[in-house]
């Protein structure tokens, strides 16, 4: 596992929240500060184009505009373009809270990236974006390698796994594994 690049980003993005979990208690979450930014940025927005522009699910969506909104963060209005849905704007606490939140982010980075000189930080930063750039166009642009091949096709949507779909896997897993024993079981006799 420790040859896998995938694995390393899964066992970072572990250290990345249990860090800022620690460092900065009571910071907005990752999702949390992504929806504010998008809003604060691009806003007013319906729900659907947040979770478009984000590749969020819209469900999931929903929670996390619940708590914004509690928090003084967001308010909801009916879109003028359209009354039948709700545009989400950012308010001023909002704006404020996501200036902090962004704050305590860059000083998270510095601690998690510390042992890294700046160039083997920015060459990081490129590789990343290089690869999400790859396989999704929001980064395109971002990306500094021009030359580079692009993804083409539609933008991938981001797999939602609930609980209930972890646990249809494991299910189909377990399945599959007592088929192949069986079957080994009755080659062998």
């Amino acid at each position: 596992m420790y040859d896998s690049p995938t694995y390393l980003m899964y066992e970072t993005v572990r250290l990345v929240r249990r860090t800022g979990a620690r460092m900065f208690p009571g910071q907005p979450r990752m999702p949390h500060l992504l929806v504010l930014w998008c809003v604060a940025r691009s806003g007013p927005l319906s729900q659907r184009d947040v979770a478009e522009r984000l590749r969020m699910d819209a469900g999931d969506l929903v929670g996390i505009v619940d708590a914004l909104e509690e928090g003084g963060h967001v308010r909801r209005r009916r879109d003028p373009a359209d009354r039948r849905r709700y545009a989400l704007e950012a308010t001023e606490d909002g704006r404020a809270f996501l200036e902090e939140g962004l704050l305590a982010r860059r000083r998270l980075n510095e601690v998690l990236f510390e042992p890294l000189s700046p160039e083997e930080r920015r060459l990081l930063r490129e590789m990343l974006l290089r690869v999400l750039a790859h396989h999704d166009d929001r980064f395109t642009d971002l990306a500094p390698d021009d030359d580079a091949p692009r993804y083409e096709g539609p933008a991938p949507r981001e797999r939602v796994v609930t609980p209930q779909v972890e646990a249809e896997a494991r299910r189909q897993a377990h399945q599959e594994t007592d088929a192949g024993s069986a079957m080994r079981d009755r080659a062998s006799s």
